[in-house]
């Protein structure tokens, strides 16, 4: 199972971070490779982006259902619609005191079927790149709203 986190301290006030991580809509487009998303209901959305897995190249298909929920943190589910590759991720902000809010984003994927014993390692590569990404991506979006 390929993981990855990445945490950065984002000097913006913690709510405005927190109103940020809630619009899936502001974060959706910064996921490297982004093609288009479709927002289906509070929770779930489908999230097309171009994945770069070294020698291969293609679009790949997600559903993101968000499956807890609070101010400072959003967790979702990932299932592969266009490949047998599904996950989890969570997106969490800390406060320390006297210091500016910190967002830890941590994803999980694995590959299932047929291509898994291919697949499964180019994840391992691609996923704690894709979270660090995202969440440099989130940062400076973050400080732009």
């Amino acid at each position: 199972m390929a993981t990855g986190q990445y945490s950065k301290v984002i000097n913006v006030q913690k709510n405005k971070l927190e109103g940020f991580i809630h619009n899936k809509e502001q974060w959706a487009i910064l996921i490297p490779g982004y093609l288009h998303h479709e927002l289906l209901n509070e929770d779930d959305m489908i999230w097309v982006f171009q994945g770069d897995f070294g020698i291969i190249q293609k679009a790949v298909k997600v559903k993101l259902k968000v499956n807890n929920s609070d101010a400072h943190q959003i967790q979702f589910d990932l299932e592969g619609l266009s490949d047998p590759i599904n996950g989890n991720g969570s997106f969490e902000i800390i406060q320390n005191q006297n210091e500016s809010p910190q967002l830890t984003g941590n994803l999980t994927m694995k590959a299932s079927g047929f291509l898994a014993g291919m697949m499964n390692p180019v994840l391992d590569n691609f996923v704690p790149g894709l979270i660090e990404q995202l969440v440099e991506a989130m940062a400076i979006q973050a400080l732009q709203d």
